[in-house]
């Protein structure tokens, strides 16, 4: 990527952990920062980075990692498996053993010392447990001498047409005398889910149930007049925005229910199930078809040449498990302004 309007004095180096396909890269290469080192255990993610980064990193889990074959590095980076602590998973926390990367992480600063550790997750950490969880992650930190600092940030302030609110915290090496930092947010007019419609976009058409579905929730037809029997938890909408369109609007398909969400503003978080995948991707009623894969890259902030070599759905699964790069600049800036 073309770092070159962007002041040199920014550089540094970062190690990619947890890549996935590469969300932490594409926000840090934009500032002028260089990947020396990446990690990931889907195979799937690693087709996907390799091919946009031009990389050649092999699927492998963190733990078995040679600590003395990865290069040095000023910034840990990751957005460590958020399953155990998320609320569409069963929030196990530290029971689940994806729980313990925090452990992975502390063993490889320990050994690597880099200056900073920044690091990605789904905003229910903070109380899971009451808030245990959190806290043994920072005093796990703390007792290896890093400094930690933490907010939740919502990517619809930074140009991105998704509110996802995700927890970051940034850690510090306690030699280097930081003493605070501060998860600020930018200024930017909220962009609405309608800016990055591309109409006549068909290329993921909807089952002859939703062209049924759009008719009943719209009105126009009543359950008895369906071809199917009506599941418990699509009787109803679960949700509905204010004084919307039910012709022009978006329907979030969750395993609880359907939600109708206005093109007016910016998506809800974007999520998709772990198995399937296909059922779970937005309807767009006014044209009936599903967002495109090109809508979706746009909701997570992604650029549009941003290219998969996987299967659609695979794609969309990874995009809804990524981080929004523009929210990962932005960080990386403030980061770079007391590190550089």
């Amino acid at each position: 990527m073309n770092t070159q309007t962007y002041n040199q004095n920014y550089h540094l180096n970062f190690a990619d952990f947890y890549a996935g396909i590469g969300g932490f890269r594409l926000g840090l290469e934009a500032i002028g920062w260089n990947c020396t080192f990446t990690n990931e255990n889907n195979p799937d993610c690693i087709k996907t980075y390799n091919l946009n980064f031009n990389d050649s990193a092999i699927a492998k889990n963190i733990e078995d990692l040679q600590l003395n074959k990865i290069p040095d590095f000023d910034v840990f980076c990751g957005g460590f498996p958020c399953q155990p602590f998320s609320i569409a998973g069963q929030r196990k926390g530290f029971q689940d053993s994806r729980g313990l990367a925090i452990n992975n992480i502390i063993k490889i600063c320990n050994y690597k010392k880099p200056k900073a550790i920044f690091l990605e997750n789904v905003k229910y950490i903070i109380s899971l447990n009451q808030g245990q969880i959190l806290k043994q992650i920072i005093s796990s930190l703390q007792d290896n001498d890093y400094i930690p600092f933490y907010g939740i940030i919502d990517s619809k302030f930074f140009q991105v047409p998704q509110s996802r609110p995700r927890f970051f915290m940034i850690a510090f090496r306690k030699d280097l005398g930081i003493s605070s930092f501060i998860f600020t947010k930018p200024s930017y007019p909220e962009i609405h889910i309608e800016n990055i419609i591309e109409t006549g976009d068909y290329s993921i058409p909807i089952s002859r149930k939703w062209h049924e579905y759009i008719d009943y929730y719209a009105g126009r037809i009543n359950d008895k007049q369906l071809s199917f029997v009506l599941p418990k938890t699509r009787i109803s909408l679960e949700r509905s925005d204010h004084n919307i369109d039910y012709d022009n609007c978006i329907y979030q398909i969750r395993s609880s229910g359907i939600r109708a969400i206005s093109v007016k503003r910016p998506f809800p978080t974007l999520a998709v199930s772990a198995s399937g995948g296909g059922a779970m991707i937005p309807v767009y009623t006014k044209e009936r078809r599903h967002l495109s894969l090109l809508e979706i890259k746009r909701l997570m902030g992604f650029p549009d040449h941003f290219s998969f070599p996987v299967a659609r759905t695979s794609a969309i699964k990874q995009l809804a498990n990524s981080v929004c790069p523009s929210v990962i600049k932005h960080l990386g800036l403030k980061i770079s302004e007391l590190l550089c």
